[in-house]
């Protein structure tokens, strides 16, 4: 488990302020928890440290980092007085020592060094920036309003100044396709940062991409076709050791009804895992030869079965139909990697 991980996260979200562009996909209202379109102020904020504070205690989250994070909007464009208000807000708990160190989410465009310098001064650790490509067209069509060298050279400066940069990225922009993807995958690995999120994309209501949606203008990536696209991602980040710390949107009240088209599905991250699985499972298979009358075990991490077995065991099924298989078992080990397979010898 990274450090990421295993951290306690408070989190405050601020859809849309600070936001200097209007992007094409985009409505945090609906994505985002439902929020009001102002800041919180200090003692909201100090109320609901003090809520999550409770909870982690009585979730046993002892011994954990405590960080509060403030997700949404662009937090760095935001005028300076409300940046620092936001943060100092949280000062007392960092003096108690109950919360270690704040977040902040941002726009490669939003950055400097003067900003980066207050961030620092307040005890922000973490710096996310919702990069979604590194493809200038895809950029361009999506409205970011910055071009793939800003985004490289912002998630340098985070790292830099040795705070953590954690990168955002979307599957299925207009004008992206797997191959730019791809590119725009190995562009972040380059970069090095701490951690990952990826999204698929999705149409909206309200939103200029349902406009184009409705005009033919834009074809929205299939369940299918998003689940291949950030299965391949996700590959290439564990093999260079970057966490991908969210894989799919976070499922909200409003959300489901707000959808238009596209590839969302609730429990988007365990199909892409699984169909990771389902991909070590056929390589495994085609290089072993099984004994006649033996089932086939495979032996899995505990916390990995459901997600190997799929939706309605799709996966088991799948293997039996394409490996001539009468049974295949899952035998749980505590010491097998997650995410990874092995097959049990006899």
């Amino acid at each position: 488990m990274s450090v990421e991980e295993k951290r306690f996260i408070i989190p405050f979200f601020i859809s849309h302020l600070g936001c200097p562009h209007h992007c094409i996909y985009c409505d945090q209202g609906v994505i985002a928890r439902p929020v009001a379109a102002t800041a919180p102020t200090a003692p909201e904020i100090a109320a609901e440290v003090e809520r999550y504070l409770r909870l982690g205690r009585l979730k046993n989250r002892a011994g954990r980092q405590v960080q509060v994070a403030f997700y949404g909007g662009t937090f760095t464009a935001l005028p300076v007085e409300i940046q620092e208000g936001l943060l100092r807000a949280v000062g007392p708990f960092l003096k108690e020592g109950v919360v270690h160190s704040l977040r902040v989410s941002t726009r490669p465009d939003a950055l400097s060094p003067a900003r980066l310098e207050v961030l620092a001064s307040n005890h922000v650790a973490t710096v996310e920036l919702g990069v979604q490509s590194m493809t200038d067209e895809v950029l361009r069509r999506s409205r970011r309003g910055y071009g793939s060298e800003q985004a490289r050279e912002a998630v340098r400066e985070v790292l830099r100044l040795g705070l953590e940069a954690g990168v955002q990225l979307m599957v299925g922009l207009p004008g992206e396709s797997a191959e730019t993807f791809a590119k725009t995958v190995e562009d972040v690995i380059r970069l090095r940062p701490h951690f990952v999120r990826l999204y698929p994309t999705i149409v909206i209501r309200g939103t200029g991409l349902e406009q184009w949606f409705r005009a033919g203008d834009y074809r929205p990536l299939t369940l299918e076709e998003a689940v291949a696209i950030s299965k391949e991602a996700l590959k290439r980040f564990r093999a260079a050791e970057i966490p991908v710390i969210r894989i799919g949107l976070q499922p909200t009240p409003t959300l489901p009804a707000s959808i238009v088209a596209g590839p969302y599905h609730p429990a988007f991250r365990q199909v892409v895992e699984g169909a990771l699985l389902y991909e070590q499972a056929v390589a495994l298979l085609a290089a072993h030869k099984g004994s006649p009358g033996i089932p086939t075990t495979f032996i899995v991490a505990p916390q990995d079965i459901s997600t190997f077995y799929g939706e309605g065991r799709a996966n088991i099924r799948r293997l039996c139909e394409v490996f001539d298989l009468r049974e295949i078992r899952v035998r749980p080990d505590p010491l097998q990697g997650r995410g990874t397979l092995a097959l049990w010898a006899v």
